[in-house]
């Protein structure tokens, strides 16, 4: 049964090699490439938030957001396997989907804001002037959160591998999923117009992020 639609699967991909070659470009101040990649990241974020209205049964907030009690109850079964499996995103994998949307969202804009203490700023640090170094100490804040939020992504993963014998990660290669027993679900296959319609929202979007960069007074 399909559960993952292409284009959600497409940009889960695209999004992990943004926010590394982000990591690795920052790391080795290579500023010029950090910043495409964090573009990159905004045009992402910014089409899957979208596509979170558009998408297939399974990519839509309305089908996945959970109460947060709901997801607190989801916790204390974390190391257990799942009564019941269900397709999709589980109450409190809900959550740790906003967060692994709203801190790159938030490291990207900020980003865009943000300097090298050298030379280098970002694409739209003009237009804060006087808050550009605010800008920066947020955004080397937020690295901290988004290590933080990249070690749970990785250690759930490594849970539902182990303890609950489910394969995430072959699930968002494949877009597949199997449950046990004769549990009902919905078939999040997409039509091809719509697969095609996603694709190139997606490349829109990461398109006119890069465009930012062209904002620079210095370019006109």
């Amino acid at each position: 049964m399909i559960v993952w639609d292409f284009p959600l699967r497409l940009f889960h991909w695209c999004l992990f090699i943004c926010v590394v070659g982000a990591i690795i470009s920052a790391k080795a101040e290579v500023p010029w490439v950090h910043e495409r990649f964090g573009l990159a990241v905004l045009g992402l974020v910014s089409f899957r938030i979208f596509w979170g209205f558009l998408g297939g049964h399974y990519a839509r907030f309305s089908q996945f957001l959970a109460a947060p009690k709901t997801a607190l109850q989801g916790l204390k079964g974390v190391f257990r396997p799942d009564p019941v499996e269900k397709a999709g995103h589980s109450a409190l994998g809900s959550y740790a989907v906003l967060a692994l949307l709203g801190i790159p969202l938030f490291m990207a804009v900020s980003g865009t804001m943000s300097n090298d203490d050298v030379l280098f700023e970002g694409p739209l640090a003009h237009l804060v002037p006087n808050g550009t170094d605010n800008a920066t100490s947020v955004h080397h804040f937020g690295e901290k959160f988004l290590f933080i939020i990249i070690f749970l992504h990785l250690a759930a993963i490594l849970i539902y591998k182990f303890k609950k014998k489910r394969n995430l990660t072959m699930a968002m290669v494949k877009g597949t999923t199997s449950l046990k027993g004769d549990q009902p679900a919905i078939d999040g296959r997409i039509s091809g117009q719509h697969t095609a319609f996603g694709i190139l929202l997606m490349l829109a979007f990461v398109v006119a992020a890069q465009a930012i960069s062209l904002l620079r007074p210095s370019l006109f």
